[in-house]
């Protein structure tokens, strides 16, 4: 997934491209522009607008001083349910309406959250600004509501970047704080000073990124003070300390984007919807060509079934005339290809019968008076069998002469002797060519 991060300050259009999957993250490009009298906040979007690749989603980061808080407590820990239940719950709690405002929430605890929100006309100027110059952001949101995703802090300090300061519990944001200035010393130990007194507890340490890492020299401050570095495994991804203290809090932004977590302000009347539009359109050209292939593929069954048709007419008139043809004193059939194949088979039967006849007519004669009698003969094929009873063995033999001229290939089998003197007989023997 691409992610696309912009903040805006007053002086200054800072972006950062980054590529997130489940295994890696690229850091494809980033930019600081600074805004003056000859380049505008619209002038360098659209620069930005010109030099963007693919489709990444745009997240927009605004000041987070444009942002209230309220810490609240829930009996449950879902944060869909939270975010059904908070306007709800803040109605009458909080000195504007509720209908006024885009909320958002981020857990702080077992049970604790953090209430968001800013005013819907401040977050519909700052979409329209962006989308009037050429992009258009998904995601309205601020990078210190990220903080939790923010690489090579400890899990429990007060965060200091340039003009904010942020609690960090057990890797949970549970406060923040905008400043109009850029924080110094005392500022941040007036700060903590408060939160102490109301609270009680104070973190373990200060951690500064940014552009208050010249306060790690000052010895005013009332915790112990670390500067945020980059971990080892993120080397390749920030090549110096530099970098990573431009970068640190965007790609906190995207990680948190990719997760999940990231507070997101653009909802209700102000929810992105150039993304459902182009989805819509996209569905409805899908739609259209499946229709046109839904179609064709029916014109195209459609022809061949009146193509197929037009044969078997054709095939069935060819027929017809054939019958015709054969039978001309007969009037229409019901099945003319029934009836052909009938007649076939009946002039089939006719020629086997006859030349059977043929067959025992030509054996009668063959075996004159030295035979007694002819009680079985059968034809298979060219193969005819006989069997029947003789005088004598001499009259068997040459009754089997008599059937050379009959029979191709002829073969005695047994001989039987019966008391009267007589015996019975086997010829087996093959038809030559040409006989019936």
């Amino acid at each position: 997934m691409d992610y696309l991060i912009l903040q805006a300050e007053e002086k200054l259009l800072t972006v950062a491209h980054f590529k997130i999957s489940r295994r890696s993250t690229e850091l494809i490009g980033a930019a600081t522009i600074v805004l003056d009298e000859g380049r505008t906040l619209a002038d360098a979007i659209r620069s930005v607008a010109e030099n963007m690749s693919g489709s990444p989603r745009v997240i927009l980061c605004l000041s987070p001083s444009l942002f209230a808080q309220r810490a609240i407590s829930l009996p449950f820990n879902n944060l869909r349910k939270v975010r059904e239940v908070l306007p709800a719950h803040l109605q009458g709690e909080i000195a504007l309406p509720v209908e006024e405002l885009a909320l958002g929430v981020l857990p702080a605890g077992e049970g604790r959250f953090l209430a968001l929100w800013a005013r819907k006309s401040d977050i519909r100027v700052a979409i329209s600004q962006f989308r009037e110059a050429g992009i258009e952001p998904q995601i309205v949101s601020s990078v210190t509501f990220a903080l939790a995703k923010l690489p090579g802090v400890p899990s429990d300090c007060v965060v200091c970047d340039g003009n904010t300061l942020a609690f960090l519990n057990d890797g949970q944001m549970t406060y923040f704080r905008a400043f109009e200035a850029t924080l110094t010393a005392p500022l941040i130990a007036a700060t903590l000073l408060a939160m102490e007194l109301s609270n009680g507890v104070l973190p373990p340490c200060i951690c500064l990124t940014g552009t208050s890492r010249g306060l790690a020299e000052t010895d005013t401050l009332p915790l112990p003070v670390e500067v945020a570095e980059p971990p080892p495994e993120l080397g390749h991804l920030f090549k110096n300390d530099e970098t990573f203290h431009q970068l640190a809090w965007f790609y906190a932004v995207a990680h948190a984007s990719y997760a999940g977590t990231l507070p997101d302000f653009r909802q209700g009347e102000l929810a992105w919807t150039a993304g459902d539009a182009k989805l819509r359109k996209k569905l409805l050209l899908t739609g259209v060509l499946v229709v046109v292939v839904v179609l064709m593929l029916f014109i195209g069954k459609g022809l061949h079934y009146r193509a197929t048709a037009a044969d078997v007419a054709s095939l069935d008139k060819s027929i017809a005339s054939i019958y015709r043809e054969i039978f001309p004193a007969r009037g229409k059939a019901v099945d003319e290809i029934s009836e052909i194949k009938g007649e076939i088979r009946k002039m089939a039967g006719v020629e086997i019968s006859g030349g059977y006849l043929d067959l025992m007519k030509k054996l009668a004669e063959a075996k004159e008076n030295n035979i007694n009698g002819l009680y079985e003969a059968e034809l298979e094929g060219r193969s005819l069998r006989i069997k029947g009873d003789a005088g004598s063995a001499q009259a068997v033999n040459e009754f089997k002469a008599v059937l050379a001229p009959l029979l191709s290939v002829s073969e005695l089998g047994e001989v039987k002797s019966r008391p009267d003197g007589t015996v019975t007989f086997r010829i087996t023997g093959t038809l030559k060519e040409g006989i019936k």
